[in-house]
């Protein structure tokens, strides 16, 4: 059956979250609102999910969810996560370290999914493919929290029991074209042959040499449009006005990929405002 080329709609939740939907029909990634000060981090304090933030982000979202995904399992990109699929019945995937923090929850077994690479998997109107990926040396060279999640995760935690787990970017197709999510700024040689994307979300924090992480990402990817995220400063509240994350050198982003004008064009969002993109992954390629 052909899909409806319904409005493709991305929402930007800040650091690498993202709601993508069509009509009402949505998916979650990497969904982080909870925003724990560095303070808490570095030291070492337990963090706790701010359940008051989750719940007003999920109304303000105004779609059915049917998938939280999880791109790996560091506490940007898993502390909230399992809480929005809680409070939607939606399925939650991501690396078997991911699916302990959801057993923490606790979420029941039936909402669980372990993504498997190079499967595909129809939800809703979307076809989700998982791509293994890498981290970039995000904390002075090295991945932080490295290791894997052997056991649920049960009540409050400190960052460092949010072990990086498998690393996933993930490629979303619906009728009206195809985004690829690239939430952490690492990348395998290589990982993205065969493939073609008419957007990538790009995360840029913790990347290593920009010119070479845009060309075995976006290039390869045959991208006509980037959007950066996961630049802002999550140690800070959602409801402060955005700042960049310390050493993420967005101007330097800016600079090196304005070379790149004839081959995509640059996308910049704003947290929480809905845009529809099928304009943009729909026009000609540049080049």
């Amino acid at each position: 059956m052909t899909q409806k080329k319904e409005a493709l709609c991305i929402t930007w939740l800040g650091t690498a979250g993202v709601l993508i939907e069509a009509g009402h029909d949505g998916i979650l990634i990497d969904p982080y609102v909870s925003r724990e000060g560095m303070l808490r981090v570095f030291l070492g304090l337990p963090l706790r999910p701010d359940q008051k933030a989750i719940d007003k982000w999920l109304a303000r979202l105004e779609t059915k969810i049917h998938a939280v995904i999880v791109s790996h399992s560091h506490f940007d990109h898993c502390l909230d996560a399992p809480y929005f699929a809680l409070k939607t019945k939606a399925l939650f995937i991501g690396s078997k370290s991911a699916l302990n923090v959801g057993r923490g929850v606790p979420l029941e077994e039936k909402y669980l999914q372990e993504a498997e690479i190079g499967r595909d998997v129809n939800i809703g109107p979307f076809s989700l493919k998982f791509i293994k990926s890498a981290h970039g040396p995000a904390f002075l060279g090295k991945v932080p929290y490295p290791g894997k999640i052997d056991q649920p995760l049960t009540g409050p935690h400190p960052a460092r029991d949010y072990k990086l787990g498998e690393t996933y970017s993930v490629l979303i197709t619906h009728a009206s074209g195809a985004i690829l999510h690239h939430g952490s700024a690492g990348f395998i040689t290589g990982m993205y042959e065969g493939i073609t994307a008419d957007m990538v979300l790009l995360g840029i924090g913790g990347r290593g040499n920009t010119q070479t992480y845009l060309e075995n990402v976006a290039l390869k990817l045959n991208a006509k449009i980037v959007v950066p995220i996961h630049f802002d400063n999550f140690f800070i509240s959602l409801d402060k006005k955005m700042k960049n994350l310390p050493g993420v050198n967005f101007r330097e982003f800016l600079t090196t990929a304005d070379r790149y004008r004839n081959f995509f064009a640059l996308k910049i969002l704003s947290i929480g405002e809905k845009t529809a993109c099928n304009s943009w992954i729909s026009s000609p390629p540049i080049k």
